[in-house]
C-alpha cells in the first residue's frame, strides 16, 4: 500500500552490501502546526523512527545526526519527555539573554524537537529555545499559585 503522506526527501544508504532507506515528511502534516515547519518525521525501512512511541519531530541536524550515528552503530537517541506535547505551564531555566531572571514559570509552544547533538529541547515563551532536561512540569499546588488562587 502506497504511503498517503508526502515525502520531502529520501535517503538510500547502502552499508555493508545492504541498502536502507530513508525518508523524510514534513512533520507539520502530522501536527497541523505552522510552528513545526522545518521539522521531520522519518521513516527507517519502512517503519516510523519513534524513539519516544510518539509522532518524533526532527530538525534537519537531527536527520544528518541519525544518519552519522547509524554509520557509526552508536546508540539510539534518549526517550522523547513526557507530558510536553501541548502547551502546558512549566518551569524553565534558560541561558543568560540580559533580560532579567533566567528562569521561571513559563508556557511551552510547540512539542519537544530531537536537537543534533542528542538531546530533547522545546521552545517556550520569550520565544526562547531550551533543553528538555531544564524544564519541569508544574505540580497542581504551583498551578494553583501560579494562577492567583
Amino acid at each position: 500500500m502506497s504511503d498517503p503522506n508526502d515525502k520531502a526527501a529520501s535517503i538510500l544508504l547502502k552499508k555493508q552490501g545492504k541498502t536502507d532507506a530513508v525518508l523524510l515528511y514534513d512533520f507539520a502534516q502530522f501536527s497541523g502546526q505552522n510552528e513545526d515547519a522545518g521539522l521531520f518525521r522519518v521513516k527507517l525501512n519502512g517503519c516510523w523512527h519513534c524513539p519516544d512511541g510518539k509522532y518524533t519531530a526532527l530538525s534537519a541536524d537531527a536527520v544528518a545526526a541519525l544518519v552519522r550515528d547509524w554509520l557509526i552503530d552508536a546508540a539510539p537517541a534518549p526517550p522523547r519527555p513526557e507530558g510536553l506535547d501541548k502547551p502546558v505551564r512549566v518551569f524553565a531555566h534558560w541561558e543568560d539573554d540580559g533580560d532579567g531572571p533566567c528562569c521561571g514559570t513559563v508556557w511551552t509552544k510547540a512539542p519537544p524537537h530531537l536537537g543534533a547533538d542528542g538531546r530533547w529541547w522545546i521552545w517556550i515563551d520569550g520565544p526562547r529555545l531550551v533543553r528538555c532536561e531544564d524544564v519541569r512540569l508544574l505540580t497542581r499546588e504551583e498551578l494553583r499559585n501560579a494562577a492567583g488562587r
